[in-house]
């Protein structure tokens, strides 16, 4: 059970988060001054210190908040389907991922938009050492890799669309921890990842908005009915939502 100070803390710091993440909604960017944090909440920048070690561990924290809640969603995702419904998973798995980066647009920036100064995203160096944001990174990720790292799908055995990779490619693959993947198939997972990854951060962006609202829905599941195909999944077992584009 947490003592009065342990709540005051603990509150004190969903707080401070919320607060940046309000002002990163208001001046339309994520790169935030602890002073205007500390300004927002009426409180010294040195205060901000005893809940933080400065601008870069509250963006960190930030960032840990993001990833985690981006697991969760695309696990809560995969899980609604069973193991033997591939496409389903697939399927749910894609569009959990559009809708945590259209309901938190700031956290999808802070996890994959340009590199703040003076930040350093752990979770995209391979070599970084352990810690909470690698941590919710991969969690995030092998829920993707988790839908193409098996060989076999109900019992039939597929073929990765490119099995026969460079040396150079085949060795960075094999040098990775890839989670029991093979290499082709851990190249498979990576050109879905940045199809549904490149989809969204157009549409987050608003680099869609000509083709107008109604439109993006189909087009994101045609994508998607795109890369199943091209994996060699099955169709989902409930069949695919109404306006979906066919073959």
């Amino acid at each position: 059970m947490r003592t009065r100070r342990e709540t005051t803390r603990a509150a004190t710091i969903r707080e401070i988060k919320d607060t940046a993440l309000a002002r990163m909604r208001a001046q339309g960017t994520v790169d935030v001054k602890l002073s205007d944090v500390a300004r927002d909440m009426r409180m010294s920048a040195p205060g901000l210190y005893r809940y933080f070690d400065g601008r870069e561990g509250l963006l960190t924290a930030l960032i840990v908040d993001a990833m985690t809640g981006l697991a969760e969603r695309v696990e809560a995702a995969r899980d609604t389907r069973p193991p033997t419904d591939p496409g389903g998973r697939f399927l749910a798995v894609a569009q959990a991922y559009r809708q945590w980066a259209l309901s938190d647009p700031e956290g999808f920036t802070l996890v994959f938009g340009p590199a703040l100064g003076g930040l350093e995203r752990a979770a995209h160096k391979p070599d970084a050492e352990p810690g909470p944001d690698k941590a919710a990174a991969l969690r995030a990720m092998d829920a993707l890799r988790s839908l193409t790292r098996d060989s076999d799908v109900c019992g039939n055995r597929r073929r990765m669309p490119l099995n026969r990779l460079p040396p150079v490619l085949d060795k960075a693959l094999c040098d990775a921890d890839l989670h029991g993947a093979d290499p082709a198939t851990e190249l498979a997972m990576v050109h879905c990842w940045a199809s549904l990854h490149g989809f969204v951060t157009l549409e987050v962006n608003g680099n869609l908005e000509w083709h107008g609202a109604a439109a993006r829905d189909p087009m994101f599941l045609g994508l998607v009915r795109l890369l199943i195909g091209l994996l060699g999944l099955p169709e989902p077992v409930d069949g695919w939502p109404p306006g979906t584009p066919e073959p």
